[in-house]
């Protein structure tokens, strides 16, 4: 019985530590279909607001390269 309640919190703990490293993933999917997954949060121009990047019209970015910063 205590075996069992053993392995029960470890396959719990487990669970909780997989699903915790993954909460602060992001996965970005570039136009040719490929996908990469990082560690931290999305950037600050992806976060605003829906009419914020409708001004400022239309940015490309090339996967592997960091884009310049606007301000």
């Amino acid at each position: 019985m205590q075996t069992h309640r053993l392995r029960a919190g470890m396959i719990v703990f487990l669970a909780l530590i997989t699903l915790g490293s993954l909460a602060g993933c992001t996965t970005y999917t570039w136009p040719d279909g490929s996908k990469k997954t990082v560690l931290g949060v999305a950037p600050e121009d992806e976060n605003k607001r829906y009419e914020e990047p409708q001004a400022e019209g239309v940015r490309y970015r090339t996967p592997g390269e960091i884009p310049e910063q606007q301000n």
